[in-house]
């Protein structure tokens, strides 16, 4: 079992919210606008789809994209090769998505569509397939053009467009455009508040879209405001019980992990700023034990909302259990995580007990919740590859049933001692979820870190070695 992590710092931060289990907190279909009306010849590919088989909805679309073809009938074809690079694409093809999308776009551009409607779809699927092959810079301009399409067609607040300016914002920052993602975060607030109203409980979600945003660009400030705004709507209009604070409580609590992984990870937070310093700074002598108690209290109250409502969906308290039992095994209060771990293995058994494997998946396996990144890892994070050297060290050891490391040491390397030290230190300070079996934990052995160093290819730092 291996752990892995991007060399790209400003990268690393784009992604982290995606590593901490919350970052990408979609915005409810309630939200959403409603659903054109699907073709009758489309049915059997969206009965499929819908029920997330992806291979049955590939094979399908590519039926209806031979008939297409066949028939000679672009505008047909266009549509056939759009759905079939969605099937692909979430199906995990991306590749082959690529492929479908561009000849999609290829095609409606041909029938004098430059504006239109027919070229959004085509033009967001290519779009969000680049930004998942980690080829922003080229997915950004096929986002602003589907951008411009929705614009011309449905107007300037079009409750569609939420996922664009997203996956726009997205890509910007992975470009380190972050003054530019921000604006896309704001003009999304602009159209949920233009359809609702600024205090409208549906702007909840849309708030909570744009602090994920701040926080996994590291602008705590701001974030934490969107997040408690989000709070304060929901309190006002719907209670002080309702189940739609939960969503900005895990994410408020969120933030505050976050913090603690930027300084362990050297990179400098934002705090009222809106430029990321992209330099790596020497890593903060942070204390995870005394993380602030707001994310804690946070955190309890979600998990007391969702129990008191019977018609709670057993996935969600499940996760809200799981990330309070993250928030104590950082804090180093593993009795207390166990406790929440345990209610979260046996919920989520209960609920399948024919498939107890199944079920348990989010505890079937060790989790890292807490590694200090060796100081040496950090440098060099900006040079090109052609100015560096890689060197690694892999370390070995167990996760015990209260997710602490034992049995470290160092099975291979290629980087030097110090290097070495370094990274078997900060194994033995990391911290973990640890594996469920049957609803009670148990030690995993034989997990692996492999820490990479970049090292300048012709003179070196002194005290490297």
């Amino acid at each position: 079992m291996k752990n892995g992590r991007s060399s790209n710092p400003l990268l690393q931060a784009a992604r982290l919210g995606v590593m901490l289990g919350l970052a990408t907190l979609l915005i409810p279909a309630a939200a959403a606008p409603p659903l054109p009306k699907r073709p009758e010849s489309q049915q059997e590919f969206w009965a499929s789809y819908d029920k997330r088989d992806w291979s049955a909805a590939i094979e399908e679309a590519r039926r209806l994209v031979e008939q297409a073809r066949a028939r000679n009938q672009p505008e047909a074809l266009a549509s056939a090769l759009t759905l079939l690079g969605n099937a692909q694409l979430n199906g995990g093809d991306k590749v082959n998505a690529e492929a479908s999308y561009r000849e999609a776009l290829k095609i409606t551009e041909l029938q004098d569509a430059r504006g239109g409607a027919e070229l959004i779809d085509p033009l967001r699927g290519l779009g969000y397939t680049l930004a998942l092959l980690e080829r922003h810079e080229e997915a950004i301009p096929y986002l602003e053009r589907a951008l411009n399409a929705s614009h011309r067609t449905y107007g300037l607040f079009d409750l569609g467009q939420q996922g664009l300016l997203r996956q726009l914002a997205s890509s910007l920052t992975h470009t380190g455009r972050l003054v530019e993602g921000s604006k896309q975060m704001l003009y999304l607030q602009r159209v949920g508040e233009r359809t609702y109203g600024a205090k409208d409980p549906r702007m909840s979600p849309m708030l909570c879209v744009i602090a994920d945003w701040y926080i996994d660009t590291g602008n705590f400030m701001l974030g934490r405001e969107r997040y408690r705004d989000a709070i304060e709507i929901v309190e006002r209009k719907l209670g002080k019980n309702d189940p739609a604070l939960v969503l900005p409580l895990r994410g408020l609590a969120r933030s505050y992990v976050t913090e603690i992984y930027y300084a362990t990870q050297g990179f400098q937070p934002l705090h009222d700023r809106l430029l990321l310093d992209p330099q790596a700074v020497e890593p903060k002598g942070v204390n995870p034990k005394y993380i602030s108690s707001d994310g804690e209290r946070a955190l309890q109250r979600a998990v007391a909302i969702l129990e008191a409502r019977p018609d709670t969906a057993p996935n969600l308290l499940t996760d809200t259990l799981i990330q309070l039992g993250d928030w104590y095994q950082l804090k180093q209060q593993s009795e207390k995580a166990l406790t929440h771990y345990r209610r979260a293995a046996a919920l989520v058994t209960s609920t399948d007990p024919s498939s107890p494997e199944a079920a348990a998946a989010p505890l079937s396996f060790p989790v890292r919740v807490y590694y200090p990144l060796p100081p040496l890892a950090m440098r060099n994070r900006q040079l090109s590859p052609e100015e560096i050297d890689e060197k690694f060290v892999s370390v070995q050891f167990t996760v015990n049933d209260k997710g602490y490391v034992e049995d470290a040491k160092v099975i291979e390397q290629s980087g030097t001692q110090r290097q070495a030290s370094e990274a078997l230190n900060a194994v033995r300070g990391s911290r973990y979820r640890p594996k469920f079996v049957n609803g009670e934990p148990v030690q995993t052995e034989g997990v692996i870190n492999r820490e990479v160093f970049k090292m300048r290819k012709q003179a070196e730092e002194e005290g490297q070695s």
